[in-house]
């Protein structure tokens, strides 16, 4: 009996490659995601933390010197300038933030590209797949039959020996 041989394997193969190679990007995309919205929580904690920062500066700002003295205008006008400062740190990391939200948003677009890609991709080796599948059920149906045919030819001879004798 003769092997079944299909003439497309090579591409067959080369598609699955292609699709494991899809799979492995999008993962390697999700794991930016999820990397970059990791340290969008990190910014947004810096920018908890110098808000509730500044608040406390403001309650601190006109209470008295822990030894006791006396408050000057100065230490009062240099508190007030240090304010403004963490407020433009507070800016910054604001900045900081809307940036990053950008880079998630790309990042989430090269997902949505990368999952495009495999299923794309999963849909050629399905249909490589299934025409190798009806290759082979023609190849099996051919060789039944050519089985069948030399059966009943073996039986005609086998009952054209038996009637002549």
């Amino acid at each position: 009996m003769a092997q079944f041989h299909y003439r497309l394997q090579l591409l067959l193969e080369r598609k699955e490659e292609a699709q494991k190679e899809a799979e492995r990007e999008l993962k390697r995309r999700e794991q930016e995601l999820e990397k970059q919205i990791a340290e969008l929580q990190s910014l947004q904690r810096r920018e908890k933390e110098l808000i509730e920062k500044r608040d406390r500066l403001r309650r601190e700002l006109m209470t008295r010197p822990e030894d006791g003295s006396e408050l000057t205008a100065h230490e009062v006008r240099a508190r007030s300038e240090y304010i403004k400062a963490v407020g433009v740190e507070i800016d910054d990391a604001r900045k900081d933030i809307v940036v990053q939200r950008g880079v998630i948003e790309n990042c989430e677009r090269k997902v949505q590209e990368a999952k495009k890609s495999v299923e794309e991709a999963k849909r050629e080796v399905e249909v490589l797949t299934k025409h190798r599948t009806k290759q082979q059920e023609r190849f099996l149906r051919e060789e039944q039959a050519k089985e069948d045919l030399e059966l009943d030819e073996i039986g005609n001879v086998l009952y054209t020996t038996r009637r002549q004798t």
